[in-house]
């Protein structure tokens, strides 16, 4: 049994969550409150010591950082459905094309978008250079025609098929549309697509 540890509201856990479903792997979710921040509780600490969501246990052991947990369930299944397939002739190319969306995802988009929720967000006590809000803002908005020009003629963010990449671009989308940041027309309509997927965590 896999141990999800996820906050009450919606966070990046959601990601791992949507993982386990379309894998169809047996979990558990334990939901911490970080209004009462239960996420510095010791019992989690021992899991995470950055006391960050979201982590799973498994097998005894501790699993933290979203991209890395969704990768390491994907390879507890027999046919590891969320990654190209190793036996596919294009393999080499479908596998780069997968970790090159999402490895500009985490640098072009999420970098900024960190900084900006920071700012607008969860206003913590951090000291940011005036207009720093509005450089992120501007470095998003010169990645994100890239990462939209992906989905012109093909049906998810790398390829043919539904990976990895889809259920991380589905969090930096929806991150991006939670800061007000407009997205164009065929974003909104993959977006619509993935959440009407069987196994989409809904509520």
């Amino acid at each position: 049994m896999i141990t999800l540890y996820k906050y009450t509201h919606p966070s990046r856990a959601e990601t791992v969550l949507w993982a386990l479903k379309e894998l169809g792997l047996d979990y558990e979710i334990k939901a911490l409150d970080a209004k009462k921040n239960e996420q510095r509780n010791p019992e989690f600490l021992a899991i995470n010591p950055y006391g960050k969501i979201p982590a799973i246990t498994h097998n005894g052991q501790h699993f933290t950082e979203s991209l890395a947990i969704i990768e390491y369930l994907n390879d507890l299944h027999p046919d590891k459905p969320l990654t190209p397939n190793i036996d596919n002739v294009n393999y080499a190319e479908q596998n780069y094309k997968l970790r090159k969306v999402i490895s500009f995802g985490m640098i072009e988009i999420e970098s900024y978008l960190w900084i900006l929720t920071k700012i607008k967000v969860l206003r913590n006590f951090e000291n940011w250079s005036e207009g720093t809000a509005e450089n992120c803002i501007a470095s998003i908005n010169k990645a994100l025609p890239i990462a939209c020009d992906w989905l012109e003629g093909q049906n998810y963010i790398a390829g043919e098929s539904f990976t990895l990449a889809d259920i991380y671009y589905h969090h930096l989308f929806s991150w991006l549309k939670m800061l007000g940041i407009r997205l164009p027309e065929t974003v909104m309509a993959y977006l619509k697509r993935l959440s009407a997927r069987e196994s989409f965590p809904k509520g």
